[in-house]
This record gives structure tokens, sequence and C-alpha cells, in this order.
């Protein structure tokens, strides 16, 4: 109704505006269809602001939240190799450098890991230079990292440096991340948890306040929280922890209700 109404005001304005133009007494006409138009501009304004007010009265916005404890399924071993040599031995450093990664990878597929799973990387090298900036030796690195569903067999190799050890291999980093495949149908769980808490809450709300509860006007999802369990770490762009087997994830849903 209220709609109609700033529809009828609009027309009037533009019906003012045409006397005011071509109406025959430019003095008298003008002079009304001023004030008319103003008055119109003045109720049209009010009616949008009772519009506008009459929708924030009737409205409840709620957020609903949701989480969950979930094992990672995945693990991604990263690791990092250097082989520091003198200049006169970098072409037997690369060699010696390709040995010790073939010998590497023979070692994980012996111990059960399939080659697929293995990704070596190209090797890299820089220089080393003494305070006077010459040139004292060669730095080699190469970069591998294995991913696996078998997370217990990979943290059993990633804790045992006894490998790279007996090679004479510096290990330069080696760390786990642990991953879950199943993120995506993982996050629609949640969200559908979180819409359902948003409806109990606003059911809730508008039942103390014996007011009827309408439909879902919008809704709003969160990001994701993705943390050790019972971490309160949190993010505006989202948290996703990967130093932990044990994950929880956690999102909130703003939603905006219609009251009766």
């Amino acid at each position: 109704m209220t709609l109609y109404l700033l529809w009828i005001a609009s027309l009037s304005a533009l019906a003012g505006l045409a006397w005011v133009i071509f109406g025959k007494d430019k003095g008298l006409s003008r002079t009304w269809g001023i004030a008319g138009i103003s008055f119109i501009i003045g109720l049209t304004l009010l009616g949008a602001f009772l519009v506008q007010s009459r929708q924030s009265e009737t409205s409840l916005r709620v957020v609903g939240y949701a989480s969950k404890l979930f094992e990672s399924d995945l693990v991604k071993w990263n690791l990092s190799v250097q082989k520091v040599v003198s200049p006169s031995d970098l072409k037997e450093g690369y060699k010696n450098m390709g040995a010790d990664i073939t010998a590497f990878k023979a070692y994980l597929t012996d111990k059960g890991i399939p080659e697929k799973d293995i990704n070596i990387q190209p090797v890299t090298s820089f220089q080393m230079n003494d305070n006077f900036g010459n040139l004292t030796n060669y730095s080699l690195n190469q970069n591998v990292f294995v991913l696996s569903s078998d997370i217990g067999k990979i943290e059993e190799l990633a804790l045992n440096p006894e490998f790279f050890a007996n090679r004479g291999m510096l290990l330069q980093n080696s760390t786990l991340a642990y991953l879950y495949s199943k993120l995506p149908e993982l996050k629609k769980q949640l969200l559908s948890e979180a819409t359902k808490d948003a409806v109990a809450r606003a059911k809730e709300i508008s039942g103390s306040a014996k007011t009827g509860l309408g439909k879902m006007k919008e809704a709003r999802a969160g990001v994701f929280q993705i943390t050790e369990p019972y971490s309160t770490d949190v993010a505006d762009y989202g948290f996703y922890n990967t130093n932990t087997r044990s994950k929880s994830i956690s999102v909130t849903l703003t939603a905006v209700f219609k009251l009766k």
C-alpha cells in the first residue's frame, strides 16, 4: 500500500512539473508548481523513511553457529635437502645430490610409499661468499614433498632422520602438513547446521517476545575457521591450521527473518 502511494506521489510530481513548464500563467503556475512539487517530494521522502523504519521494526537478525571435530585423512611431508660444495667440486656436487635424492626415493618406496606420491623438484644453487665478497662455496638445495593418505607411515619416516645422517645429507627443512580431502562436503554440512541453529535461535527469540516468525529474508555465511581442537584462533579472512592431525572446524551464519 505504501509503495502504491509513493508511485502516486511520483506521478503527481511529474504532472506538477509539466504544469510549470507548459502552463499559460507562468508566474502563478510556477509558484504553485514549486510549492506542490516541494510538498510531494517531502511526502515521498517521508514515505520512504516510514517504509524503511517499518522494515527494520519487522525484521529479526540472528547469528547461527556450528562446529565439528574431525581427523585429517592426508598428510604432506615437505623436505628441503642441502649440500655445500666448493667451487671446484660443483659438478661432482650436482652428481652426488642426484644420487642422494634417487636413493631417498628408493628408500621411500621400500618402506611402502607409492612412487606416484613422491614429488621431486629441480635442484637450485646459490653462491656463498665471505665478508669480503669472495666466493667460498656453493649451496645446492633440492625440495621433495610426499602426499599420502598413510599418515602413520609418513609420521614414522619423518621422525626418523637416520637415512639423511647415514648419507651425510643436511636436512634443512622437514615439516608435516595435515589436510582433509573431503573439506567441501564438510563445509556444506556445517553451513546446514549453522542455518538450523539460526532458525532455532530466531524461534526462541520470537517466541519469548510472543511475535510470529516469518520466512528468512537473507543469509550471509562467515568464513570458516579450521584450527586445532578447542583453539581460540580466528582470522577475518579465515583460518586453516595444518599443524595437527585432529582439527576443529567452525562457521557462523547471519540470517534475517521477517516478523509477523
